[in-house]
């Protein structure tokens, strides 16, 4: 039996034994059957048993099998960012290769390198690319932002978020499409009563950046219910090349390392319980944000000035089942406008070109049940199960005339279900064992179906010693702009030394391909968590995993081509084609004719004889986006944390690390692995931060440490290595009295520059792994009333 058809198989049995054993309300063995009301003290969830991360059945513990990491509202606010993307560049598991805000220049490797017209961020676990990291909101998906399709979290207001949880596992089979590298979710303020107003001002001790925030929450709770509102307004400054020394021999003047924007955000949520049975759930959001930048060249100066709006609804229905069983119906829609426009300056004349949307909508809804459904001697088998329908569309107008109008949408169902099998309880050496397995449906209206496994064993020994195992496949769908059909065909005739003339007639072909399929991954992961009891507060976690990442979409050949010839075309089997019949090369032309361009170049070193046309082409390289690649990583994380009561103090102690073990690339099957790791622009094998808190009465203080390990920069012949990079932040914070907190803040306090790099912006720095920012300091004020 194939894997395919037994995944599917498993998805359907574990649905239907989950689906029959669901109980309505006129199966209730209380005596509904007779008129009878049932009881709702016996069918009403414990409040505080919950759906988190990682399942879709309450009450299981953050990830289960699965490596969890977790920061509430105190550990956010002591890295202190000013924004969810600030936040995120102190987790050593998150790269800033891909859709980067900071990454001005979008200097680095990855392919959507170039295509960040909105400036936003996305999160990127592992390094393995935008969109690969399933980033939810309350445990829901958002709205998708510009060309590659990820969640812009620099648009998430700072002040409304309560904890972030983040799944390092791949989860296709709980949640779909993405999570490959991990799952994110953000978790937003829902309890808080009264109001806070904060105030934050910081700014770089060298260069002109200022930053400038103000918040506004206010809660309410009654019998029953509850509602919050959250705004938040967020200014920058840009910060300018030419005020970083390392960064002050930049090639071309005007040029920022840092935009400057303005953005207004808006949360709403609220919750009423209906009856004893159930309760409603509303939430919205909604972002406004203009940024500004300055970028030369050898040509003129451009002036950047993307515009972002997205707004996010979401309505959520709880009902409470007999039998220890819950549904949740969950519905949404979100919208992404990302607007890019852009000012040249040439010779003294500013030209402001039309501009060019990219829109994407989101619209879902979702049915979930779970409880248990039989015991067993351990415990309760519990299991979930559900449906999904979305909608995904995306809307491109470049008014500048250079791309056709483009509009795709496709339609996403899947059926889902998840069993936890508890095998021993509170015997000698197993304290808790558990099983869990997991499996998806996808179906999708523009490229097939995909089924998507999990499995998972969690051996608690003790009440000190949890181990846990897990695999599952993941997978990836492929971005509407990859399957745009804009094929370009170009006709070069290229040095070849094999060949009896000297040179090749080579047509190569680019851009979209509409036959892709989704990319795919196997994920292993195993650790332990050991939290003894002789040493309360102590926590060390401590996961090693492996990632098989398959059919990646990429180009075949990223080399020059011109140089297509000049070493053995092996590695390039899958994608060239020598001696293509007046078939294939009719079919190759018709793909330029009618997608974006085709032309015989006439013109430069690779001009084509004039006696010759794209009909003696002798050579096809189709350098579509293709399910060609490959990516491999293992690497293990650490998490140690403890807390300690010395003499009227609170000290904490924190360490995060992610080290990486190895990490290779194929960017076709018949080319020669490479390394993807610790050279610039790719991750690096070693990083950490760890930490010192105090808190005594109404003072608190921190102190960490951010550790980058050295790499390599091939392109500087003189000097390769790049040097490690280590930098502190500090914080110290005093509560006044009538609830008003002041907390000054200090990142960078030695004033570490990144470590040189050679690039040809002349910044000279990676963006990837290091920030441009320096020492900054921001003085905040929180008042609650």
């Amino acid at each position: 039996m194939s894997k395919v058809r037994f995944n599917a198989l498993l998805t359907a049995s574990m649905a239907v034994v989950s689906y029959t054993s669901i109980p309505t309300l006129a199966q209730d063995q209380s005596g509904a059957e007779q008129g009878e009301k049932p009881d709702a003290s016996a069918n009403v969830e414990p409040m505080e048993e919950v759906v988190v991360i990682g399942s879709n059945i309450r009450g299981i513990a953050a990830g289960g099998a699965s490596p969890v990491i977790s920061f509430d509202k105190t550990d956010i606010e002591n890295t202190g960012a000013a924004t969810m993307q600030q936040f995120f560049e102190k987790l050593p598991q998150n790269f800033g290769g891909g859709a980067n805000g900071a990454n001005v220049g979008n200097l680095g490797v990855d392919r959507d390198t170039g295509n960040n017209f909105g400036q936003g961020t996305s999160i990127n676990l592992r390094g393995l690319g935008t969109g690969t990291t399933l980033t939810l909101i309350n445990g829901h998906r958002v709205s998708s932002s510009n060309r590659y399709q990820y969640v812009d979290v620099s648009l998430i207001p700072m002040s409304a978020v309560e904890r972030v949880e983040i799944l390092t596992d791949g989860a296709s089979a709980i949640y779909g499409a993405d999570a490959i590298g991990g799952v994110v979710n953000i978790i937003m303020r829902q309890d808080f009563t009264g109001y806070e107003t904060n105030m934050r001002y910081g700014a770089v001790t060298t260069g002109g950046m200022n930053e400038y925030q103000v918040s506004q929450a206010a809660g309410w709770s009654w019998e029953g219910g509850r509602a919050l509102v959250n705004y938040e307004y967020l200014g920058q400054d840009n910060l300018s090349a030419l005020d970083k020394d390392f960064s002050s021999d930049v090639a071309y003047t005007p040029y920022d390392l840092y935009p400057a924007s303005k953005r207004h955000s808006l949360y709403m949520d609220g919750l009423q319980q209906i009856n004893d049975f159930l309760t409603l759930n509303l939430s919205a959001s909604y972002a406004d944000r203009e940024m500004d930048t300055n970028i030369a060249s050898q040509w003129d100066i451009t002036n950047l000035f993307p515009q972002t709006r997205q707004y996010d609804l979401f309505a959520g229905l709880t009902l409470q089942l007999p039998q220890q069983w819950q549904a949740r119906l969950n519905a949404g829609y979100g919208k992404n406008e990302v607007r890019y426009e852009r000012t040249t300056i040439e010779d003294g004349v500013a030209e402001t070109a039309p501009p060019t949307d990219t829109n994407s909508t989101i619209a879902y809804l979702d049915l979930i049940a779970d409880g248990d459904l039989f015991s067993l001697p351990a415990g309760a088998v519990r299991a979930a199960v559900g449906t999904s329908f979305r909608r995904d569309e995306y809307d491109l107008m470049d008014y500048r005339g250079l791309e056709d109008p483009y509009n795709p949408s496709r339609d996403i169902s899947a059926a889902f279900s998840e069993l936890n099998i508890p095998l021993l309880s509170n015997q000698p050496g197993a304290h808790n064992l558990s099983l869990t397995i997991a499996a998806r449906y996808d179906d999708y209206s523009d490229f097939g179906s995909t089924t998507n496994p999990k499995y998972g064993v969690l051996w608690e020994v003790n009440e000190s010693l949890a181990f846990r195992a897990s695999y599952g496949e993941s997978f990836r769908a492929p971005v509407f702009t990859d399957m745009k059909t804009n094929n370009g065909a170009y006709v070069f005739s290229l040095p070849n030394a094999n060949a009896p003339s000297g040179r090749t007639t080579t047509l190569m072909l680019s851009n979209g391909n509409p036959d892709l399929g989704p990319e795919r991954a196997e994920t292993w992961t195993g650790g332990f968590t050991f939290s003894p009891q002789s040493i309360s507060d102590l926590t060390i976690q401590a996961n090693y995993y492996q990632i098989d990442y398959a059919d990646r979409i990429d180009v075949g050949y990223v080399g020059s081509i011109g140089a297509l010839y000049a070493d053995s075309t092996d590695p390039y089997t899958s994608i060239l084609t020598f001696n293509p019949t007046a078939e294939e090369i009719e079919a190759a032309r018709q793909m330029g004719l009618t997608g974006g361009a085709f032309r015989v170049i006439r013109g430069g070193p690779y001009a084509v004889p004039e006696d010759q046309d794209e009909f003696d082409t002798a050579a096809i390289l189709d350098n579509r986006v293709r399910n060609n690649a490959e990516t491999s990583q293992r690497g293990v994380d650490l998490d140690v944390q403890y807390n300690v009561d010395v003499g009227d103090n609170q000290v904490g102690l924190s360490l995060a690390a992610w080290y990486i073990i190895d990490s290779t690339r194929q960017l076709t099957s018949t080319s020669p692995e490479s390394d993807a790791l610790n050279m610039v622009y790719l991750p690096v094998d070693l990083e950490v931060r760890s930490g010192v808190t105090l808190n005594r009465n109404k003072v608190t203080g921190g102190v960490f440490l951010n550790y980058v390990d050295s790499y390599r920069d091939p392109s500087n012949m003189d000097d390769p290595k790049v040097d490690s990079w280590a930098t502190v932040d500090m914080n110290l914070g005093y509560d006044f009295v009538g609830e008003t907190n002041l907390t000054l803040n200090i990142q960078n306090v030695f004033d570490e520059d990144p470590p040189f790099v050679l690039n040809a912006r002349g910044t000279g720095y990676d963006p990837t792994n290091a920030t441009a920012l320096g020492r900054f300091v921001s003085l905040s004020m929180t008042y609650e009333w």
